[in-house]
């Protein structure tokens, strides 16, 4: 696997991810609120590549399972209703993976690893985009995290 830095040299990225990823936001590789900001984020992409570089012709979904720890079909549309996600909230016990992702730190591995095929690929697994829903989906929930 060849080392490059594309948040300091966005050229380092496939073309179509560059094409597509415009805002400089994007590329922020210290900015909290950027896909690849958080040590979450940015740590995910260099797992994404040493996954990638062992397991080349694997499908994504088979990434999302070893995030998962074999629990890909429990990332599932039912994570991502306000009710599950409140209960989360009040009490990350009742997660998935709790023991090991909070909600934010889980749901941001599986945005960022996807974000990661594109910037490396220029491509997004289409198998992978109900997983991504789901993240998304979570983090946008309205819930006021501040108020339990």
């Amino acid at each position: 696997m060849t080392e490059h830095d594309l948040f300091n040299d966005p050229n380092l990225a496939h073309p179509r991810a560059r094409e597509l990823m415009r805002e400089s936001l994007r590329w922020d590789c210290v900015d909290e609120a950027a896909p690849f900001g958080s040590d979450e984020g940015s740590d995910t992409y260099y797992e994404w590549r040493n996954w990638r570089s062992e397991n080349p012709d694997a499908p994504p979904t088979n990434c999302f399972d070893w995030i998962l720890d074999g629990n890909l079909d429990a990332y599932n549309e039912a994570l991502a209703s306000g009710a599950q996600v409140e209960i989360v909230l009040a009490n990350s016990d009742d997660a998935l993976l709790s023991e090991q992702f909070d909600m934010f730190t889980l749901d941001m591995t599986i945005i960022a690893s996807r974000l990661g095929q594109l910037m490396d690929e220029g491509t997004m697994d289409t198998d992978a985009k109900p997983f991504i829903h789901v993240a998304i989906k979570r983090q946008r929930n309205p819930y006021d995290r501040d108020e339990p």
